[in-house]
């Protein structure tokens, strides 16, 4: 009992001098968050990123660019992302409460196999690690996400995917991540009950969730496939008493769960028991990772400058390029992408206009 009590004596040491959570200010009735707070997010994701770093050494990462990954500053103007988010399709089978996707603030598609190459040859000609497919849909509903995802796995070292796991077609799914050098799974959910997940997850059944992931466990282990399962818990102010609780239930499933912090958007500012993103109460330039780290291709090719920037200025964000008519080298090293990127490392907020009062990342 005496070590335990010192384990939350420290913890909570730690939340006073480093958390990114702060009490209610100024009459709100949420707590801010400040999402740029690196140290933070690394004591709050300790235990899940530990494990996370260790298996992208040993998948080929350099160490490096994991460091690069929470601290970009390291290198002031980096030869290559740290790595590269694709995004198979917007369409998605939910319709979650506190997500843009439902908006439609873009057209909606699927990525086509001429663009999906050009991401390839984009993939090779810059040495990129890690790719993630991710973005404002569920990428297993893209009719060749198996052929797609083997290909990726082929060019990179560390291929993450991230669903809602909702899959009808659950046998099919897993088999095509397991044969392919899939090195994460990451799963987005809420809650540990039926009511609470599905009065998030608009359209969501959580028996079909629970009996996926049981699946994925059990097809993981028949196949001794080297892939992780990490389980992104989205949290809201009112679980922060449960997030102990609630992380032990889902790692029944999972090798690893990380809490993501729900906070307010622009376009959801009517939403209720979210976090109050410091910056925008601020209107405050954060320290943001994007511009150093990280890459997007949108599934009709458009390459955005970050996945905020749609919020920040107006759909469809600020469009960097388009990989049909122009290399990733290219665009990385672009004009625009630098002169935020040296915004960002030197603090001059002229050269990134846009960031002002975003939520940062």
């Amino acid at each position: 009992m005496e070590g335990l009590s010192m384990l939350r004596t420290i913890r909570s040491w730690i939340d006073r001098k480093y958390g990114a959570i702060t009490n209610p200010v100024n009459g709100l009735a949420n707590p801010v968050f400040n999402n740029s707070n690196r140290i933070a997010r690394i004591l709050y994701r300790s235990n899940a990123y530990r494990r996370l770093s260790w298996h992208m050494v040993r998948s080929g990462v350099p160490p490096r660019e994991i460091i690069r990954s929470q601290f970009p500053y390291i290198d002031r103007d980096p030869l290559r992302p740290v790595f590269l988010e694709v995004e198979f399709t917007n369409y998605c089978n939910l319709q979650c409460v506190y997500c843009t996707s439902p908006l439609g603030r873009r057209p909606r598609g699927y990525i086509e196999p001429e663009t999906f190459a050009n991401v390839v040859t984009g993939i090779e000609e810059l040495g990129i690690h890690r790719v993630t497919v991710v973005g404002n849909g569920e990428p297993t509903l893209h009719p060749e996400f198996g052929q797609f995802i083997g290909r990726l796995g082929n060019v990179a070292s560390y291929v993450s995917v991230l669903t809602n796991a909702q899959w009808h077609n659950a046998d099919e799914i897993i088999a095509a991540i397991l044969q392919a050098r899939v090195r994460t799974i990451e799963i987005s959910l809420d809650g540990t009950d039926k009511e609470s997940y599905e009065r998030a997850r608009v359209g969501g059944n959580f028996e079909r969730l629970i009996s996926n992931l049981t699946l994925l466990k059990k097809l993981k282990a028949r196949t001794h496939r080297r892939v992780l399962t990490n389980i992104r818990l989205m949290l809201r102010p009112s679980e922060r008493p449960l997030e102990q609780s609630m992380k032990k239930y889902w790692r029944q499933f999972a090798d690893t769960v990380m809490a993501q912090y729900l906070q307010e958007r622009k376009a959801l500012r009517l939403q209720k028991d979210l976090y109050k993103p410091a910056h925008h109460l601020s209107q405050e330039f954060p320290r943001c990772s994007q511009p150093s780290n990280v890459l997007g291709v949108n599934w009709n090719g458009n390459v955005p400058l970050c996945n905020f920037s749609v919020e920040q200025a107006g759909p469809p964000g600020l469009i960097l390029g388009n990989i049909k008519n122009e290399s990733l080298k290219n665009i990385w090293n672009g004009r625009v992408m630098r002169s935020y990127r040296r915004g960002h490392c030197d603090r001059i907020p002229d050269l990134m206009p846009i960031c002002k009062g975003c939520t940062g990342n």
